[in-house]
Parts: structure tokens; sequence; C-alpha cells
């Protein structure tokens, strides 16, 4: 019996994330329903075998965690087909949209040469993947599907700028003329925000006018500057999708709307957060604008999230963050009984990998 693998491709420092480990246990336990055997052998993670019958499968699989650090350090013949895409049935790409500017290169060459010219499937592939890794794109996403977000400012931003001193004056001029409805809806707060960035980190609030000590220079030198609407009643709302359908969705309340909290506590899903978000029943115009007007701009994006808020007088609905990686709930409240006692989200997004990946077996 042959055997075969699926890759959860990840980053070095996430691969005993319990994102990771949730999804690797989701897999195992649904492998059956998709009539697959997995192997007894597992490179990288561990996995527990499921007693399949062997005759339900033509091949073993083994479900193996790969840090992509790793995976690049071992080196190939690029004049020859690499080795270590051999026996592969498929990739779920978990590497963050906000690694660094060389593995983020590097994540999408890999998955591009195994989709575009092996025919590999990939959960999550290159083409969407390498806008998201970049926030201003996900503006243009929402501006494209009709959906309204915050006016944000892209700009380049390195050290020797800084050293100009011109920097303030630069943005100043772009905020007066580009942001005028910040002025007069929100007062003269903005945010500062790295073009690459998770878990709310590197996020501030600034005042106007803008100089050069409020504006960090990040990693890959892109600093984007975004009008700041307080959420009404201090909420915030994350839909996850799958497979172009929403999901599951939760709200989550900022308990300090005065300082960063409603960056730094940005992670819906699995955060230690003493309120966890709350399970939220999406209404049917949301779920229609994103399911008919966004998610078919994504072409090869299975699963992730979208976060918005209203404004504070509920006039808008305010799309802000496209994320591919985005960490499903496992912490939630679920007094109203939005969700079903036994409903996982995992156990759904196991199923989801299975499906794409029986699509290349099939064929």
């Amino acid at each position: 019996m042959k055997r075969k693998t699926l890759l959860i491709l990840t980053l070095k420092k996430h691969e005993d994330g319990l994102w990771i480990r949730r999804l690797v246990q989701s897999l195992q336990a649904t492998a059956k329903d998709h009539q697959v055997s997995l192997s007894n052998e597992a490179a990288g993670t561990e996995t527990t075998p499921q007693n399949t019958p062997e005759e339900s499968s033509s091949h073993l699989v083994t479900i193996r965690v790969q840090p992509l650090e790793e995976w690049l350090a071992q080196g190939w013949l690029v004049s020859s087909p690499p080795s270590f895409f051999e026996n592969l049935i498929g990739i779920v790409n978990r590497v963050s949209d906000a690694a660094s500017p060389p593995l983020f290169k590097a994540a999408c060459a890999i998955l591009g040469a195994a989709q575009q010219l092996l025919q590999i499937p990939i959960v999550n592939g290159p083409t969407t993947y390498s806008l998201c890794g970049n926030k201003w794109c996900h503006h243009i996403f929402f501006q494209q599907a009709g959906l309204e977000s915050p006016k944000t400012l892209a700009y380049w931003n390195d050290d020797e700028d800084k050293g100009n001193g011109n920097i303030g004056s630069k943005l100043e001029a772009l905020t007066t003329n580009g942001m005028q409805e910040n002025k007069k809806n929100s007062g003269t707060d903005l945010l500062v925000k790295p073009n690459s960035g998770g878990f709310g980190a590197g996020i501030q609030r600034v005042k106007t006018p803008l100089n050069d000590e409020s504006l960090p220079v990040f990693e890959d030198s892109i600093t984007l500057v975004q009008d700041y609407h307080p959420p009404k009643d201090n909420q915030l709302y994350r839909i996850w999708f799958l497979l172009g359908k929403v999901q599951c969705a939760v709200v989550r309340s900022i308990t300090d709307s005065s300082g960063n909290d409603e960056f730094t506590n940005a992670c819906s899903g699995t955060c230690s957060i003493e309120k966890p978000p709350s399970a939220w029943p999406v209404p049917h115009d949301v779920r229609k604008e994103l399911e008919d007007q966004l998610l078919p701009l994504l072409t090869d994006a299975h699963c992730g999230s979208v976060e918005f808020l209203y404004t504070q007088d509920g006039s808008k609905r305010l799309y802000f963050d496209l994320n591919l990686l985005s960490t499903l709930p496992t912490r939630v409240s679920n007094t109203k009984g939005v969700w079903a006692d036994d409903y996982d989200p995992w156990m759904e997004l196991a199923n989801a990998v299975w499906k794409v990946v029986a699509k290349k077996e099939e064929s």
C-alpha cells in the first residue's frame, strides 16, 4: 500500500500552537468519514493512527506538521522536481500572512510552485495569500466587493526617510487631503498600523498633527495610517468563512476603549482574555454581502475570517481586516444558544480540508 502525506505548513514558532494541534486532532477524527486510512508512521508531529479498513483507501496517509524554515533549510536541486513534493496529497497553508518578509516571500514561492506547476491541492492557495500578506490589499478587496472600510493610507516609511525629518509634514498633507471624514466625525484620532502584522501587534492610536516620534518604522517599511472609528457599544465582530460560505461568528466587547485593548486583544478565537467573545448570529444582509460580494473574489481562499465594526451612530458597517490564518474560536460564550451544543468549527474545517484533498485524489 502506498504512503502519502498531508502537509500542514506553518512557521517554526507556531508548530506547537493550539491552532495547529486542534487542526491535526480534528483531521485525525474525521479521516475515516472520508475513507482515509492514517499511517502509523509520523514525520514531524506524531499522529494517532485510525483503525480504518485498508480496502477503503489505496494508500496510507501521514499528517505531518512541517515548519517552513526547516523545509527551506533542507535544500533541494531546483533543476529537478523537488523530492519532498513527491507523494503529497495536499498542503494546508497555515503560514501566518504576518510572517517576516523573507519567509512570506518563500511561502508564496513554494505554494505557487506546488499548486501551479505540480498541481498539488493547497488549502488557502498562493494567489489570495500573496495579497492578504499586505493589509493595504485588504482594502482593495473590500472596495471591489462594495464593502465599506475605514479610509486608509499606505506609504513607504524607512529609516532613511525618517532621518530626513519630513515624514510628519508629508503625512499631514496626505491626511488633510484624504481624511476629511475623520476630521469631521472622529476628531483627530488616527491609527498607525503595520502593513504586515497579527494579533494587533504594532497598532497605535495617534493624534494629529503627526510627527516623526509617533510614526514607527515596520519590518517591510510600509506604514498604514487609518481613520479611527470608535466602535458602537465598544463591540467588534469577527466572521469566519469556509469554502465560500459563512461558517460562524463572534462579537467581542472592548474592556478599555481608551487604550489599546481593542487592538492587542484582537484575537477573538483563543486569546487568554478574561471575558470570552459571544457567539453571534450572522444577519442575512451581512451573510449575503460576504457570500455574494467578497468571497467570490478570494479565488483560492478556502478558510479565514473578516472583522468589522459599526460606527457609533450605527449608520455604517466598516470592515477593517481580512485574515487567512485566523484562529477558530475555542472559548465562546453561547448563553443565547446561537450554536448547537455539539457544534465544533474545528471539525468543520477538517472536513473541508479532506474535501479539497479529495478533488485531487478523484482526478
